[in-house]
């Protein structure tokens, strides 16, 4: 039951950055990767804590032996329902027909066994509950993300940038040059990139990512995969994946930074499929993106997040495909985030924006497959320390 967490850097190389400068980068960045590796640990462990109960229940309920009986015979149904559809006598077979008939035969056994469907229920129900609570995101402490040919008022009142067109080029100042709060506009092309990667398996789960980052275009993305072919009693994952370019910044005075996201959607698809098997099936899926930033420093512990899109479908044992395309492809969308903690005046430091994705599934008794590909170019980063 594998657990990984990686993380990937490459930062600007800034001349005015001092010394003193550079090693609090380096602190903050020693800091968020020793973090990474703690919550991945302790998240690893309370997952497999949890899958290991299920099993200490389900085997005393059983018995040891009833319970290998019964998980040797679910395991040779579904070997019998391949080996059914094989040609050429399988092209002729009705797969439906098949899976009905290996069901009651899984019926039978459990009642042979004296297996209570609503004790294993019980069992199954009180995990879950567990699960959720201690890896589902909370959304409470997270900003949302906007349409922003939808909230054009909106926009146009967060910064007085807004009343023009962004430039591609040196902007003309539109606000007092001596005001601490003044926002300072960034545009690609981008030089420093930070990616990371954290994921945790239990069981017959394999979780894989693809990365998209062109820090000079200003491209992130992530591509999240979970799959499950085999399920057992308690199967569960979830992984988190982000790319973010990265800028320096010198705050005019201390404070709590204060930034604006230009995003525009290149690609943003979610994608799961349920597939019966034998048992005591059920299974749900949850899959989030965000846009996100960060400041490097030791007086900021974690980075801010802007939710844009999600998708969420569970099954109590029915075959399910969904598919969704929550962002219109090609417009442009905004994030107002505040860091989480002050920076002082003066003083350089390292902004990070970017993508993160975070997929999380669980599969009791059926095959469950999770795609998600959201992508973006970032257009435009503001940035300033809040009034």
């Amino acid at each position: 039951m594998p657990n990984h967490y990686s993380a990937t850097r490459s930062l600007p190389l800034v001349t005015a950055f001092s010394p003193k400068e550079r090693q609090l980068a380096e602190k903050a960045l020693r800091k968020r990767e020793a973090q990474g590796h703690a919550s991945n640990a302790s998240r690893a462990q309370k997952a497999y804590q949890i899958a290991d109960n299920v099993e200490r229940q389900l085997r005393n309920h059983l018995g040891l032996r009833k319970f290998a009986a019964l998980r040797d015979g679910l395991r040779q149904e579904r070997l019998a329902l391949q080996d059914a559809m094989q040609p050429p006598k399988g092209l002729k077979r009705d797969f439906a027909k098949q899976r009905v008939a290996g069901r009651r035969r899984v019926d039978s056994l459990l009642r042979k066994l004296g297996a209570s469907r609503a004790k294993v229920n019980k069992i199954l129900s009180a995990a879950d509950v567990k699960y959720e609570s201690a890896f589902l995101p909370d959304h409470r402490k997270v900003a949302s993300g906007f349409n922003l040919s939808k909230n054009l008022s909106k926009w146009s009142k967060l910064s007085p940038l807004h009343k023009f067109p962004l430039p591609w080029g040196v902007f003309e100042q539109v606000e007092d040059p001596n005001d601490p709060h003044r926002w300072f506009l960034f545009r690609p092309p981008f030089f420093g990139f930070l990616f990371s990667e954290d994921s945790i398996t239990t069981s017959s789960f394999t979780v894989d990512r693809l990365m998209f980052l062109h820090p000079p275009s200003g491209l992130v993305g992530n591509e999240c995969r979970m799959d499950c072919s085999d399920a057992g009693n308690f199967d569960a994952a979830h992984i988190i994946g982000e790319a973010q370019i990265a800028f320096a910044f010198t705050p005019p005075t201390a404070g709590i930074i204060e930034v604006l996201i230009d995003a525009q959607s290149t690609f943003d698809t979610h994608n799961v499929s349920f597939k019966d098997e034998f048992g005591f099936s059920e299974a749900w899926c949850n899959q989030h993106s965000y846009l996100m930033m960060d400041v490097l420093h030791p007086n900021v512990p974690q980075p801010s997040l802007a939710l844009m899109s999600s998708m969420a479908e569970e099954t109590d044992g029915d075959d399910l495909v969904a598919s969704q395309q929550n962002l219109a492809r090609g417009q442009h969308f905004f994030a107002q985030l505040l860091s989480s903690g002050p920076v002082p005046g003066g003083q350089t430091v390292i902004i990070t924006v970017g993508a993160r994705t975070f997929d999380i599934s669980r599969a009791d008794d059926m095959e469950l497959h999770s795609r998600s590909n959201c992508q973006w170019f970032i257009s435009s980063v503001e940035a300033r320390v809040a009034p």
